[in-house]
This record gives structure tokens, sequence and C-alpha cells, in this order.
């Protein structure tokens, strides 16, 4: 009895020894707890170009960039149609410090450089790494102790170290650290995110940079002339070779001299040739951009000192299309078998759909004969010839689809699967009708009173380079719709209107078409719950 009640005792305090060792180890565990440091594990995405925010005044909707145009003529012969736009958001995402913009996002090489600040809840200066991508784990580990920071990251885009961060470190705060280059056709590309490290862990921190600089490719086109570009050379001011970056909030000012960017291109010998440069525009937001030719020769053609454009407004971390068109001036042609005109380098056909194309587009009294077919949004067949009073079994109160007309973009349009515009040919966007309407001066012909059996009124657009040159628009008006049940109602405003589609639709009741009546242009949205279902006709321009 003896020797067992011994070993009982003896297992007992092993026991007790054992627990007392495990609630020991928990006990320290606990200790440290979010008081602990985290380590950050960084790496960088990529890096996105914002969208401009601000939008013309001319029926502009939530998705229209403005685009910024200018015409000179170059000779008796040839026009240059300069245009600026910005690229198109690649989507409408959230971004990773939460905010949504829409952003065109671009890929990051492997090796370039980029720094790590990090700051406390004051704003005082806590750590600082400089990393290279694709090698973060070379770099000193980044341990915090648990609590909220701010991260800040900066980069120029390049493979070599970036300047200092001043002031020192023992007087440096988020609010005064900067730096400094003298560099200026490299990136700026920033981050800022403030989050809570979380001790004895693992934190990640992904960096979506954003560009802090504007980027202007620059293209020219000849192809409309048959001759190539044999030499080219431009530049774009203002543009510093120096600045200083506030880290606080990526903004940066201007230092050194205004010396321009000059720009050299690719393909010279084509008919196509774009700037073989990649260098940023070193300038804040500002209305004053110029873009110059200093030399420019297209076959026979040589010119120096262009300046297609002389007041752009370009904005910070915006990338732009610069899109300068060579084309011959204004004039009839036939393109594609059609009678045409071209008008501010684009080409139209001179008859609406549904109208016999050999008739005297011009004549001095409009007839009935130049009334074209009636169509809604996005069909391929007509609801009305231009005679009628109401609309034919075609009519549907279905909907189409946005894409219809076209599959592209408003910028790079596509000509749509519904598309009855004839070879060659396609549906107008509304920046295809601005292009028009900035290149003639509108006149009226006729009686311009409402009545079923009124067809002599119509618009005139005369070109601006051209008086010769003319295309006449029939105020033909539109087959109207019920709002409340999408029945049609019939004819509405012929002798008093004159109403077009164009392909561009933001949302089934936001189509954009062109009106003119007695004493108004307006090219906008018919922001109606209907719209889509009207019925409208269709003038048709090149691809």
């Amino acid at each position: 009895m003896n020797y067992l009640s011994t070993k009982l005792t003896h297992y007992a305090l092993l026991l007790l020894a054992s627990v007392s060792i495990l609630v020991s180890c928990n006990k320290s565990s606990d200790a440290t707890g979010s008081q602990g440091q985290g380590l950050i594990q960084v790496s960088v995405g990529e890096a996105t170009f914002e969208a401009e925010e601000t939008f013309g005044n001319r029926a502009a909707t939530p998705t229209e960039p403005i685009i910024q145009r200018n015409t000179i003529e170059l000779n008796k012969d040839f026009l240059m149609v300069a245009e600026l736009r910005p690229e198109d958001p690649a989507s409408d995402s959230s971004l990773k410090d939460g905010t949504r913009a829409a952003t065109d996002t671009s890929a990051l090489g492997i090796n370039i450089r980029y720094r790590l600040l990090v700051y406390n809840q004051a704003g005082a200066f806590v750590a600082e790494r400089d990393y290279i991508r694709g090698q973060e784990a070379s770099t000193e580990a980044l341990e915090l102790d648990g609590g909220t920071y701010t991260f800040v990251a900066v980069s120029l885009n390049t493979t070599t170290d970036l300047p200092a961060t001043t002031p020192a470190v023992a007087t440096r705060t988020l609010a005064n650290s900067r730096i400094a280059t003298t560099t200026g056709v490299n990136a700026l590309m920033y981050y800022k995110q403030t989050l809570t490290v979380s001790g004895n862990s693992i934190n990640r921190l992904d960096i979506v940079f954003k560009h802090r600089k504007p980027l202007i490719g620059v293209t020219i086109n000849s192809q409309q002339t048959g001759y190539n570009i044999t030499a080219a050379e431009g530049r774009i001011n203002p543009h510093n070779d120096g600045m200083t970056v506030n880290l606080a909030d990526g903004s940066h000012t201007l230092s050194g001299n205004e010396t321009g960017v000059n720009i050299a291109f690719n393909n010279v010998g084509s008919q196509i040739i774009t700037n073989t440069n990649t260098s940023f525009v070193n300038s804040i937001s500002n209305s004053v951009t110029s873009f110059r030719l200093l030399s420019l020769t297209i076959g026979p053609l040589t010119l120096s000192g262009l300046v297609p454009f002389t007041n752009l407004t370009v904005s910070p971390g915006v990338r732009y299309n610069l899109i300068l068109n060579i084309v011959p001036t204004d004039e009839y042609l036939t393109h594609e078998g059609v009678p045409s005109a071209r008008i501010n380098g684009r080409i139209w056909a001179l008859h609406n759909l549904g109208v016999t194309n050999t008739l005297d587009h011009n004549p001095t009294t409009i007839t009935s004969a130049l009334h074209g077919n009636y169509y809604q949004f996005g069909r391929n067949i007509n609801t009305a010839i231009g005679t009628s009073t109401t609309t034919n079994s075609n009519y549907t109160s279905a909907f189409a689809s946005i894409t219809n007309w076209n599959r592209g973009t408003e910028a790079a349009p596509l000509k749509g699967v519904n598309d009855r515009c004839p070879t060659g040919f396609r549906i107008p966007t509304g920046t295809n009708m601005q292009e028009l309407l900035d290149g003639v001066v509108v006149t009226r012909r006729g009686n311009w009173n409402e009545s079923n059996t009124n067809y002599s009124a119509a618009a005139v657009l005369t070109s601006r380079r051209n008086a010769n040159v003319v295309l006449t628009l029939p105020a033909q008006g539109f087959m109207n719709v019920n709002t409340n049940n999408n029945a049609s109602l019939g004819l509405a405003d012929r002798g008093s209107e004159v109403n077009y589609w164009t392909s561009t639709a933001t949302s089934q009741n936001r189509p954009t078409r062109l009106r003119i009546q007695a004493s108004e242009v307006t090219l906008g949205v018919n922001n109606n719950a209907a719209a889509f279902l009207h019925s409208r006709n269709i003038r048709c321009t090149a691809l």
C-alpha cells in the first residue's frame, strides 16, 4: 500500500509540473500579444492612370471625356485635324485604398526602384525602406509594433536609386517629407494608405501606384493623303527638368528650367507614325500646354513651325492620346460607290438611309423624295418610310442592346451587328456628329412650321472651308412614344425639327441624338424612359 501511494504521488507531481509548464508557456505567449512586432510583406502590382473628372458642358455624360480639337490648313489641298483625348478608362473598379475612380491600368517592369515610408498616427517618421520590384525579400525586413500607421510609397518607375528623402530623420514628419529630382521626363507614382498592423503576424501591403504626371502619346496619320510621312519632330511645353515631390499627398512643384519635351517618332516612312519616347510631361494641372511640330514631311510637302495646339488642358495622372490626321480639304467625292462629302476630315453620305442616292442632295426646294426612313435605336429595320405619319409593324416596345450599332468604344467605334449603313460606312458616334458641327455653319431652308405635310424645311450644313460643300438634313421630325405604356404615338414635329440618331448611348434611356430646330442646335442625350423606342433618321459616315 505504501508503494502504491508513493507511485500515485509521483505521477500526480509529474502531471502538476506539466500543467504548470503549459500554463507558463501560454502566459508567456499572451504577455506579448498585440504588443509584439508584425512583419510587413510588401509587393507592387500595377500603376493606374486616372480618368478626367471634369466633363464638357456639351451634353456630357458621366462616361464622356473632354476631347479637345483644332483644325489647321497646311496648304490649299490638305488639312491637319488634331485632337487630344484622355484614354478610355480600363475599368470602373474599387481601388486598394477604397476610393472609386475610373482607371487606366499600366503594368510595371521588374527591377524598378520604389521607396516605402512609415509614419505613426501623429505623423512622426517611423521607418523607411527602398525596394526593388521582384526582389523585395532582399531588403531588410520591415517589422512594426502592433498599431495604426500611414504607409507612403513613391517611385519614378526607373531602375536607378531614388533621391534621398528630406529632411533628416530627426526632424522628419509626414507633413515635411520631400524628395527632389533633376530629371523631368520620368514618371511620378504615388501610394498612400492608413493600415492597422497586427503584432506577431505577417501583414501584407499590396501597393497600387497612381501616376501623378500626365503622359501624352502622339500619332500622326496621313492615310487619306496616300503619302508617307518621311520626317517628323515635335515638342510639348511647358515641361521642367526638375521637381520636388511632397510625400504627404504626392503633389509636386516644378524646379529647374522650362525645357519642353522633345517628341521623336518611330515607323517614319509609313503613313501612321507614333512617338518613340514615353516621356511624362513634368507640369502641374494647366490649360496652357502646347504641341508644336518642329518639322513634318509628307510626300512632296515639307512644313515647319506648325502649332496644332497652344492651350490644351491637361490634368495630373491622366494618359492622353494626341492624334493628328492629315486629310484632304473639304470636298465632294464618291466613297465606296456612295455620293459623299468630306467635311472637317470626315466623310459623310449625302443622303439619309432610305433615299435614292442619285437624287440632287441640295435642291432649292426640299421635297418628300429626300425624306429618309425612320429607325428605332439599335434596330436594323425601319419603322416608317419618309412620308409616313405612323409606324409600321416593325415597331417594337422591346429595348435593343446599346452595343447594336457600336460594338467598340466612343473613341474607337466598330460597326455593330444591326448597323444598316452601306459597306464602308457606319452610324456616327456623338463625337463624330460634334466633329461635323465644328466644321460647318448651320442655316435653315424652307418653311419651318410643324405639319404632317410640310416637307420643305431642312437644315443646311455648309463647310467653313469650302462654301460649295454642303450637307442637307431634312426636318423630318420623329416617331414619338407614350412613356406610360411604350405604345407608338406616330409622327411628331415634321417641318419644325431635324432628328438624327448617333450610335452613342450610355444606357437604354440615355441615347445621344442631333436635334436642329428653327433657332437651336442640340447634340445631346435624350434623357427619356422611352428614348430608345423613338424612331429617327440616320445619316451615315465613313468607317
